[in-house]
């Protein structure tokens, strides 16, 4: 896993509840690319991860990203795990 998308996913764990915007991913680990590392997380690692949209305070819609259950990735289901 890619150093970027393993700080993404702890910090989802860290924030549990509360979810984590591009913004807070930004300000915390640095990426500019929170979606593309959940993507990554889903789609290659298995993780159930639940998009949320919402309005900030100014008016623009963002996503808020919460980790759910963790499921079985793609690379244990190809090569066993």
């Amino acid at each position: 896993m890619k150093a970027g998308t393993r700080a993404v996913l702890d910090l989802l764990r860290l924030r549990g509840a509360d979810g984590l915007t591009p913004a807070e991913a930004r300000h915390a680990v640095g990426t500019d690319r929170l979606a593309a590392r959940v993507w990554e997380l889903r789609r290659l690692h298995g993780y159930d991860i639940e998009q949320v949209r919402e309005r900030t305070p100014m008016g623009a819609s963002v996503a808020r990203y919460y980790l759910r259950q963790p499921t079985r990735g793609v690379q244990e289901a190809l090569f066993g795990g």
